[in-house]
């Protein structure tokens, strides 16, 4: 039967180094994506409050036209 011998301390020192560096890739990625997705979605939404804000100001002329015209 062979025995099983445990990883040198240099081997598990460099295991363990290029474990790290793969989460920390991995983070950097997710990091740039979510980035990137949050760049995608802030220009429509900008573009919605615009359009929200000069359709609500369009909706307080006419009352006010209206008020005015029924005074």
């Amino acid at each position: 039967m062979a025995g099983f011998k445990r990883p040198s301390f240099l081997k598990k020192q460099k295991e363990q180094k290029r474990v790290a560096k793969a989460a920390e890739k991995r983070a950097a990625r997710q990091a740039r994506r979510e980035a990137q997705r949050t760049d995608d979605l802030n220009p429509a939404a900008g573009e919605l409050i615009e359009d929200a804000g000069i359709a609500e100001e369009g909706a307080e002329a006419t009352e006010t036209n209206g008020e005015a015209g029924e005074a």
